[in-house]
């Protein structure tokens, strides 16, 4: 068995730029932050599949036909209402990458897999602040909800693969999928 998701890569200055947020205005308080490394925007959980499956997932995902396009973070939030369990930076609203997700969807139901319900909500995980106290996770995010990537240019998606490391996880890119160039 192996643990799949696909998602966009943040440019690596980017990485940079949202790691810097993690430790601004940092005090004695621990939000359980996720690696600079682990830095992606989910377009479609897999989960758990059996390596046959995989092979075919990645023939179905090869064949995803679209054009590139431009994505931008701006602001930061938490999900979880009153005990947030995920601080993240916040995906500008993208009816391409609404698209592509819909074509991950797609293929990923014809070949029995079943997706998540619900809204997709596109965004960068950047702590699961489990125990942290609510007032100090909305403290984090007014200091830094003023946050804007500008737009970076998506030209490929990625398969990749989760693998646990302690109490943390370890996501290995499998494949590469190019997108088709921008429209002017």
């Amino acid at each position: 068995m192996i643990s799949l998701f696909t998602a966009l890569e943040i440019p690596e200055l980017l990485r940079s730029r949202l790691a810097t947020l993690q430790y601004a205005g940092e005090d004695n308080w621990n939000p359980n932050w996720v690696p600079e490394e682990n830095f992606h925007i989910t377009i479609a959980y897999i989960g758990q599949v059996e390596e046959p499956l995989a092979h075919d997932i990645d023939t179905e995902l090869a064949r995803i036909r679209m054009n590139g396009f431009e994505a931008r973070l701006k602001g930061v939030n938490a999900f979880g209402g009153a005990k947030p369990q995920m601080m993240h930076a916040v995906v500008e609203p993208s009816e391409a990458l609404n698209r592509l997700h819909e074509k991950h969807v797609s293929v990923l139901r014809r070949l029995g897999v079943e997706t998540e319900r619900g809204r997709y909500v596109p965004h960068v995980t950047l702590a699961r602040p489990r125990h942290a106290p609510p007032e100090r996770v909305q403290r984090w995010i007014a200091e830094n909800n003023l946050f804007d990537s500008g737009s970076f240019p998506v030209d490929r998606f990625v398969l990749f693969s989760s693998h646990k490391a302690g109490e943390s996880r370890h996501y290995e890119p499998e494949r590469d999928y190019p997108l088709g160039p921008a429209l002017i």
